[in-house]
């Protein structure tokens, strides 16, 4: 991920380098490989470079095309470049040395906004178009890399990170009370659009902003979305297990453009060990090696949660059939206190939001130090192309097979009556929830605490409202999976990954999230991706060549994805350093409802809640005295 930042003046003011400075300076806390600025009157662009894929050794960002009066600033990885060469008429000797920023401008020239829709990969950018008078702006399908931005009728300003709007003079700080109490009230709930900011905005994924400084006028559009009516049809099964083939492959190695090393997350669960196989494939043609990053307890033993598995052996056994040289199990944590890693969270995050995604840290920096800049995830695998399928009886409703839809079992609690409800209906069940589960003693302690106003904690989880995939995800067994995916966690956690990992320089890409392979998947009969004994049928069937056999046999994953941050002597430190904090506090009724979070799933949200408390004493405890 590299950084960019703009500022544009409604009133024709130019803008002044020092503002443009503000924001690289405090964008620059990972030591960018080259960083530049442009200026042209009321309008700026910034950029902080980082060196990965070939092209990127020679960009200079932002570019200004003077010919044609266009200019950009962009984080960009272009996974279709080579259908894009034949509509901007490359010469295919060039395409090599061509950056994926100059493709967006070459689209953007011919097509305008509508550029967007012809762009596969992840993505942020902003393009000022000096003849309209516009700022157009846009973000990847999935919320890969970050966009924020600021507007207030005096200036417009975006950056890939909160701070590099809060740094400017003038801008409005006031605290979103709603997402604050959505952090504070578990389980954390997020819109797609929020942040801790009222007036600092995030760009949703698959959204464009075009902004008009001279009418003030601000227009979000959402370009695209996965089509859940869609159905592919094949004369065979193993048609459709091809089919998944091709493209979860081709996912991976549009992902393995870089400069530097590749490095594969492997955790020993279906997708990561996927990828990994595909990888080291793809790699070794090019006579290139993949390196392999997994969290692991130093003896391959759990230290506590009886009836866990250990993942040790999956990961081992994936090395092993891949023949990885030398992989890299990483053994111990890289924060010293828990108050380090809180205050790193609240840092990159800029206060509080829904992820905060320290556990993979560890790996990025063991990266970082073996020249590594990508690293390949198996998330958000289980979320479509991987789903256990727990919920497949919707089908059976989408069907009208009423009565195999109310016979079926169900691997979780699930009120079978919920679909035939209105969404107007089911949300007043839902409010009714939140009077019932909020005032319980737990709860109510933790509001009384926060002094949380009734108005806020009866609309705890409204905004899952908003999102119009959460309300017609009973519309079919598609529709479910469709929000599975595109519900708004999703691409926080991916974002969030993003902009945490660039301290180490390194940049996540995520195969399991790529739009064709999600599109193909969706589009499959929906009988094939459940059945037998064995969930995950059709990704079991279509790439079992890159599984080893133990891996393809586990229909489980109920394991510790990072033992050494889970050890009683870590959690004993997390509990004594809440008691800490709570001793600046009046109130010490919530110790319990933290303390008592014993079960390994808690872990998480324990560490969630000390953020909150941290950022809530160091912005009002602190401010009191």
């Amino acid at each position: 991920m590299s950084s960019i930042f703009g500022k544009c003046h409604l009133d024709k003011k130019p803008v002044i380098s020092s503002d443009l400075g503000l924001m690289r300076d405090e964008l620059n806390h990972w030591n960018a490989d080259d960083a530049n600025v442009w200026i042209n009157g009321a309008i700026g662009f910034g950029h902080l470079m980082l060196y990965n894929m070939p092209e990127s050794l020679n960009e200079k960002l932002p570019l200004h095309n003077a010919l044609y009066g266009l200019s950009i600033t962009a984080d960009a990885r272009i996974d279709n470049r080579e259908e894009l060469y034949p509509l901007m008429q490359i010469i295919t000797t060039d395409e090599k040395n061509i950056p994926d920023s100059s493709l967006i401008l070459s689209l953007y020239k011919k097509y305008g906004a509508d550029c967007v829709k012809y762009l596969i990969g992840d993505f942020a950018f902003a393009i000022w178009d000096e003849g309209e008078q516009l700022l157009f702006c846009a973000r990847d399908h999935m919320g890969v890399k970050p966009f924020f931005y600021y507007s207030d009728g005096h200036f417009f300003a975006f950056a890939s990170e909160k701070k590099g709007l809060l740094c400017l003079p003038g801008v409005d700080k006031i605290i979103d009370k709603p997402f604050f109490y959505n952090q504070v009230l578990t389980p954390v709930i997020q819109a797609a659009d929020t942040t801790l900011y009222k007036n600092i905005r995030r760009l949703p994924p698959a959204h464009s902003l075009t902004f008009y400084p001279l009418k003030n006028k601000l227009l979000l559009h959402q370009y695209w979305t996965l089509d859940a009516d869609k159905e592919i049809k094949l004369s065979r099964k193993e048609d459709y297990y091809e089919g998944l083939l091709r493209h979860f492959e081709e996912a991976v190695k549009c992902r393995l453009r870089s400069h530097y090393p590749i490095g594969a997350e492997l955790s020993g669960g279906l997708d990561s060990s996927a990828i990994t196989g595909a990888a080291n494939y793809f790699l070794k043609y090019e006579k290139k090696h993949l390196m392999t990053f997994s969290n692991a307890s130093l003896d391959g033993k759990l230290v506590f949660a009886p009836g866990w598995e250990d993942e040790r052996k999956y990961i081992d056994a994936v090395n092993e059939f891949n023949n990885i040289e030398a992989p890299v199990l990483v053994t111990e944590d890289i924060w010293h206190s828990v108050e380090g890693e809180i205050d790193f969270s609240l840092k990159m995050n800029d206060g509080l939001e829904m992820w905060s995604p320290t556990w993979i840290m560890p790996i990025k920096k063991s990266a970082t130090q073996r020249n590594v800049r990508t690293t390949l995830s198996g998330f958000p695998g289980d979320e479509m192309v991987s789903y256990r399928g727990q919920f497949y009886f919707l089908d059976y409703l989408d069907k009208k097979q009423y009565a195999k839809y109310f016979s079926a079992k169900s691997e979780r609690r699930f009120n079978k009556l919920k679909p035939f409800l209105s969404a107007g209906v089911e949300f007043e069940m839902h409010k009714l929830k939140n009077i019932l589960v909020l005032n319980n003693k737990e709860a109510k302690n933790i509001a009384d605490f926060f002094s949380i106003p009734a108005k806020y904690k009866y609309a705890k989880g409204d905004v899952v409202w908003e999102d119009i995939n959460y309300r017609e995800r009973f519309r079919s067994y598609r529709h479910f999976q469709k929000y599975r995916l595109l519900k708004p966690q999703i691409a926080l956690r991916m974002e969030a990954e993003t902009r945490f990992g660039l301290c180490f320089k390194t940049e996540p890409r995520f195969p399991m999230a790529d739009i064709r392979l999600t599109q193909f998947y969706l589009s499959m009969p929906n009988d094939l991706k459940y059945g037998g004994t064995l969930s995950r049928n059709a990704y079991r069937a279509a790439l079992k060549k890159y599984l080893p056999e133990v891996v393809l046999q586990r229909d489980n994953k109920l394991s510790n994805i990072m033992p050494f941050k889970s050890t009683p002597d870590v959690i004993g430190k997390r509990q004594a350093f809440l008691l800490k904090m709570l001793n600046n506090f009046e109130n010490k009724s919530i110790y319990n409802n933290v303390i008592k979070m014993k079960n390994p799933v808690h872990n998480y949200n324990r560490l969630k809640f000390l953020e909150v408390l941290r950022w809530y004493e160091k912005n009002f405890v602190d401010s009191k005295e």
